[in-house]
């Protein structure tokens, strides 16, 4: 009944979020769902962890997206050596923001996840949020 429950309202969102916010909420999907699976929490102190885990990789991707959209824009460019220098500036810019965001972000969260978790747990958590997914 639950799947069942997940799937309408899955596809009652696809239907009113842009196709964007959809791709970024399926692959952020996709990730807490490896993460848990592969942390293999009880049930109560999943529960606990699970929006935890969501907030904070909603706020990474908030750090990384400004970066990652310009690159992406620009890939064209980037794939043949023709980006102009206010390109470049910017992508700099935006990748040094991102790179000194980020480790403020990992700490705040890091910490938050060691409320609900064990400290390896937390550990590990992290170290699974980071991994490549296909």
């Amino acid at each position: 009944m639950k799947r069942i429950l997940l799937f309408a309202v899955m596809l009652l969102s696809l239907t009113l979020v842009a196709p964007s916010a959809v791709q970024a909420g399926a692959k952020r999907d996709a990730r807490v769902a490896y993460v848990l699976k592969n942390l293999r929490l009880k049930s109560d102190v999943q529960e606990k962890f699970k929006p935890l885990l969501e907030a904070f990789l909603k706020e990474l991707s908030d750090v990384k997206d400004p970066y990652e959209d310009l690159k992406d824009e620009l890939q064209d460019a980037i794939d043949t050596n023709k980006l102009t220098a206010a390109q470049c500036d910017k992508l700099f810019e935006l990748k040094q923001k991102q790179e000194e965001q980020e480790p403020a972000v990992l700490r705040k969260w890091y910490a938050k996840f060691k409320t609900v978790l064990t400290t390896q747990q937390a550990y590990k958590a992290m170290k699974l949020s980071d991994d490549k997914l296909k």
